[in-house]
C-alpha cells in the first residue's frame, strides 16, 4: 500500500489584539512597516486610512474593529498587503505577520478568507470613498 503524500498550505500568521488570524500565502503581496498613515475622512471606522505603495494607493484596514477585538499596541504595527482580483488591501498587525505551513486536512482556526474578506468590507482601491457630509 502506497501512502499519499499531500502538500502542506501556507499561511501567513497576523496578530491582532490577542487573537492571531491566518491568511492562504497565495493572497500575500508584501509585509510593510506603517510608517505613515493617511487617514480618509468619512470612511468607515475599520479603514483607519491609505498608505502609498509602489505608486499606487490602498486602503488599510483594521481588523480589530471589524471583529470588536481590544488592540494591544499600535507603536511597532506591520502592514500585510493582500490582493484579490488585482485590488489590494493592507491589513494592520500588532505583529510582525510570520509564515507557517499546515497539513491541508487540517482545520484551522481565525482562517481569513480575502475574497470573502473583500466583500464584507466593501474595500476597493479603485472605488473613491465619498466624503460629502449627508445633508
Amino acid at each position: 500500500m502506497s501512502e499519499e503524500i499531500k502538500a502542506e498550505k501556507s499561511y501567513f500568521v497576523l496578530g491582532v489584539g490577542e487573537r492571531e488570524f491566518i491568511v492562504p500565502k497565495e493572497y500575500v503581496v508584501q509585509v510593510l512597516d506603517v510608517t505613515r498613515i493617511f487617514p480618509i475622512p468619512g470612511s468607515p471606522d475599520y479603514i483607519i486610512g491609505v498608505i502609498p505603495v509602489r505608486g499606487k494607493i490602498i486602503p488599510a484596514v483594521d481588523l480589530a474593529k471589524v471583529y470588536n477585538i481590544e488592540r494591544l499596541n499600535y507603536s511597532d504595527n506591520k502592514l500585510l498587503v493582500i490582493e484579490v482580483k488585482g485590488e489590494k488591501i493592507g491589513i494592520l498587525s500588532d505583529i510582525a505577520p510570520f509564515p507557517v505551513n499546515f497539513d491541508p486536512d487540517i482545520e484551522v482556526e481565525d482562517l481569513i478568507d480575502p475574497e470573502k474578506l473583500f466583500e464584507q468590507l466593501k474595500v476597493s482601491a479603485q472605488k473613491p470613498v465619498d466624503t460629502k457630509a449627508d445633508g
